[in-house]
């Protein structure tokens, strides 16, 4: 069979990766309608629209982001680490639901010792299939999800293996996804009710480090190669897109914070605001790193880095 052209190679691998922004755009568009259709009140957070319709193209939409930034290549070694990190992060995010709100969970504290309906109204039958269905879930998904993250380390470390990369950064990177996989896995078995309530917000609050760290990275990796020879240590950081996105990253990550710490503003803007830019620095990033279909590629797999 003839082989891959490099024009072949170019154009599969910037369409994965566009991919991945139509996901999140998918995503918001999900989030939009549901929103639109219970009135243009937004809930308060996007993780709050797993309980809504919009719950299949949410799960489906951070699943499908976590397997691509896991398969995909970074332009470094440890950008590569951290989008591993971070599609291990979001698959997290998608099956293991933030709790529901306040009224939800006191009915639950509530139908725990009652018998019937509630004076207030509360169906406690709904109330415990709700609870008993979302558990389920997690069981099911997590067993899964272990079991093929599992088998996708020992792949993982049976190709660095099998292709001599002994680097300093492969291992470390090896060793930190076994960690968070072993804590993931140790957790959920041993204190599985505590790693319903917890794991989504442990595991966003990762996803979004490693989003942040990687926009970072490319930042300082714009600046060495921008900065005149001899001068890489001392040149100020130039205005280059990287460096603009993380710097509006960073600034509207602590507003945000604080604005959603005094109760200004809900977790929703937080979420949607870094889930845009980060689509803005892939796009920027994606056709960077290939702005021609014809650029020279080496397949996947020749013992070289693919574009990234």
């Amino acid at each position: 069979m003839r082989p891959l052209s490099n024009e072949t190679w170019a154009r599969s691998y910037r369409y994965v990766r566009i991919a991945m922004v139509a996901l999140l755009v998918g995503l918001g568009v999900s989030v939009i309608y549901q929103t639109g259709e219970q009135g243009w009140h937004l809930l308060s957070s996007v993780s709050a629209y797993y309980y809504t319709p919009a719950q299949s193209l949410f799960v489906g939409s951070l699943i499908g982001l976590g397997a691509f930034m896991i398969a995909l290549r970074g332009t470094t070694d440890p950008e590569d680490v951290l989008l591993n990190l971070g599609g291990m992060f979001a698959a997290v995010v998608a099956i293991v639901p933030t709790a529901r709100d306040k009224d939800f969970r006191t009915a639950v504290r509530l139908c725990d010792v009652a018998t019937d309906k509630l004076p207030d109204g509360v169906d406690c039958l709904s109330v415990r299939s709700l609870e008993a269905a979302a558990r389920a879930n997690v069981e099911n998904n997590m067993f899964a999800l272990l079991v093929l993250g599992g088998l996708g380390i020992l792949a993982t470390l049976a190709i660095v293996v099998k292709e001599g990369r002994h680097g300093r950064s492969t291992w470390l990177g090896m060793l930190v996804a076994l960690l968070v996989y072993g804590s993931a896995l140790g957790s959920f078995v041993a204190a599985e009710d505590r790693f319903i309530d917890y794991a989504h917000y442990v595991a966003a609050l990762g996803l979004f480090a490693c989003i942040l760290a990687v926009v970072v990275i490319n930042a300082r990796r714009h600046q060495r190669e921008r900065a005149p020879a001899g001068e890489q240590s001392t040149a100020a950081l130039p205005r280059n897109r990287y460096s603009i996105i993380a710097l509006v990253l960073i600034g509207a990550t602590a507003v945000l914070l604080v604005l959603w710490l005094t109760g200004v503003v809900t977790l929703f803007w937080l979420e949607i605001i870094v889930a845009g830019l980060f689509a803005v620095f892939w796009t920027v990033q994606t056709f960077e790193q290939t702005p021609a279909e014809t650029r020279p590629v080496t397949a996947p797999g020749d013992g070289q880095r693919a574009p990234a």
